[in-house]
């Protein structure tokens, strides 16, 4: 009976592009407007949907009848059932309505599911290393349970790992399955050739022609001796992955010659080296900052310690200034990354210029994959003029001397334009005290971002920043340029730039003590290629006092852009629209910069 059912799907689909054929070669494939399942009892109809190609077509998504998709899709069915226990289920008609004058079809699959096989028993042959009660925690499968081809598939492999993980690499793990077609009824056993256990033998370096080999070996978390653990040998390549040296890198054990035993193996580390130097340069243009460029030469590899240095240089027409830079990734000996910066600055902000020569020691480390904790010192002498605010400011020459705390977690998948993930970062901050320095103050600052796939094209974001700070000791002032400020491309899209919060008689920025942005959402979609679209809401404000602070303060903002994904980065025009537009603030902005807003 299942030979015939499948005989005539064969012949109802060789009709069908008989007359898909008669309508015409030029004309475009009918558009499939319904998929109807019966029979189905086990599995909902958009179980099965799910399952084909050949679909009813939605808004947006048009989906066209082509026989050769949907002979594969009613295979694709069939073989879902039968590796889900209906050991004999089958497709016993299939209807395919052609509307000629709408270039439409309608498609109605019957099925016959028949009895599911369930599990009789789950046996374990072969294990000498594992007890069977060790090893069937590892079988998702029992007694009584549905006959399950991937559950099957599935146990190999986790058995597989399990024993790789202690050393076994040659462990095998082959599956029975013995049905009773007539009671519905399957024993299921697994035999298992452990092979002999393997430690690490030699560690074989591969294509290091720079890079010291210490360099490589203290980012291996296995050594001379050690059991060969599957899961050391993915972290070991990982981590020298991610020292950023290398270019590739493959960590494996070499198979024994023949007639050599296994017991030993050795460890081959094989890589491709980056280049060690970097002369980069960079242009770009934006509503706020205009023109821009940047110089920077770097070297990544210094002598072939893995230490970075580099110089750079940039410039537009809010900020003008040059750094020097120093990277040690193992302070001491230990994990610990030491990052140490020189640098002097020109910033032209709205209400004051400020000149700034300062230093940054920054001591930090891993807590885990994701998780990175910090602690820096910050030394800034700034020479405020040009204050154009109306009022007087006490101190027109800030020394900070600071010391700063900083958690962070980041699992998004980009960091330059991310899909999916979340970012959060924790930064408390201490001035003056016992560092001395001409201020005194605190300050704290949490940054929350979270993005979701919204399916295959689209992206959903949000992103929230919360800063508070005030001051102790003998001055209430804190500097203008340590101040907050909000509003502009990369904040409040609707308004100008950093004219959010408090502002003079003469409608310059104070700056204050306390700032909430929260981009509530931004929905990017891609439009055709490397051209995307983006919509946005976002509400915030920056408050001088934060005891004053009151939610029915915050201003709001919607807004459009488009996005161009180019070799240089990401293109970004945005539209903002103020909606509680207040005294002579612009109804809307448009701000061209590079890179997401967040």
């Amino acid at each position: 009976m299942m030979r015939c059912a499948s005989i005539f799907a064969a012949a109802a689909l060789v009709v069908v592009s008989m007359t898909l054929s008669a309508l015409g070669q030029n004309s475009p494939k009918p558009k499939v407007k319904s998929v109807t399942y019966s029979g189905n009892v086990t599995y909902e109809a958009s179980r099965l949907e799910g399952l084909m190609l050949t679909r009813p077509s939605r808004f947006l998504a048009t989906s066209r009848f082509r026989p050769e998709i949907f002979e594969d899709d009613l295979e694709t069915l069939t073989t879902f059932y039968r590796q889900n226990g209906f050991l004999q289920a089958q497709i016993t008609d299939t209807i395919i309505s052609i509307d000629s004058a709408a270039n439409e079809v309608d498609i109605t699959i019957a099925l016959e599911e028949g009895a599911r096989t369930f599990v009789e028993g789950v046996t374990i042959f072969g294990n000498g290393f594992f007890a069977d009660s060790a090893l069937m925690k590892y079988i998702g499968m029992k007694r009584d349970d549905p006959l399950r081809r991937p559950v099957i598939e599935d146990a190999v492999v986790t058995l597989l790992s399990l024993y790789a993980e202690h050393g076994f690499l040659d462990a095998s793990v082959t599956p029975k399955v013995q049905v009773n077609d007539s009671a519905h009824l399957a024993l299921v056993d697994f035999s298992i050739h452990e092979g002999v256990r393997s430690r690490v033998g030699s560690i074989n370096i591969v294509g290091a022609d720079r890079t010291q080999p210490y360099v490589i070996i203290r980012e291996l978390s296995f050594s001379e001796g050690d059991t060969i653990k599957y899961s050391e040998l993915i972290g070991s390549q990982r981590r020298l992955y991610l020292t950023g040296l290398f270019e590739s890198v493959f960590v494996r054990p070499v198979s024994p010659a023949e007639g050599e035993a296994a017991t030993s193996r050795e460890i081959r580390i094989e890589l491709k080296e980056k280049q060690s130097s970097e002369l980069a340069f960079s242009v770009g243009y934006g509503t706020v900052e205009k023109a821009r460029g940047r110089i920077e030469l770097s070297t990544f590899n210094l002598s072939g310690t893995a230490r970075k240095a580099g110089v750079s240089t940039e410039a537009n027409f809010i900020k003008q200034g040059a750094s020097v830079s120093f990277s040690e990734p193992w302070t001491l000996g230990t994990r610990w990354r030491t990052d140490l910066s020189l640098f002097g600055q020109l910033r032209q902000e709205p209400a004051y210029h400020a000149e700034i020569l300062g230093a940054k020691l920054t001591v930090g480390r891993k807590l885990g994959a994701h998780t990175t904790a910090s602690l820096s010192f910050r030394l800034e002498n700034t020479n405020l003029s040009r204050v154009d605010l109306v009022g007087p400011v006490e101190d027109m020459d800030p020394r900070i001397r600071s010391t700063a705390l900083t958690f962070s977690h980041d699992t998004r998948d980009n960091l330059f334009d991310p899909s999916q993930g979340w970012y959060v970062n924790l930064s408390n901050e201490v001035a003056g005290s016992f560092l001395h320095g001409s201020n005194t103050f605190v300050k704290s600052v949490l940054t929350v971002k979270k993005f979701r796939p919204l399916g295959r094209q689209a992206v959903l974001g949000s992103a929230l920043e919360f800063g508070w700070m005030d001051s102790f000791g003998e001055t209430d002032d804190i500097p203008l340029n340590e101040r907050f400020y909000t509003g502009g491309p990369t904040s409040l899209r609707g308004f100008s730039y950093q004219e959010v919060g408090p502002l003079d008689v003469n409608g310059e920025p104070l700056g204050g003590q306390l700032k909430l942005v929260w981009n509530l959402l931004e929905l990017r979609q891609s439009i055709y290629r490397m051209v995307g679209g983006a919509l946005f809401i976002e509400i915030g404000n920056v408050w001088l006092n934060p005891d004053k602070a009151s939610l029915s303060d915050l201003r709001a903002d919607i807004g459009a852009g488009l996005r161009v994904n180019s070799p240089l980065g990401i293109v970004r025009l945005d539209y903002g629209v103020n909606v509680d537009r207040q005294g002579d603030e612009p109804r809307a902005r448009l701000f061209l910069s590079m890179g997401q807003a967040f």
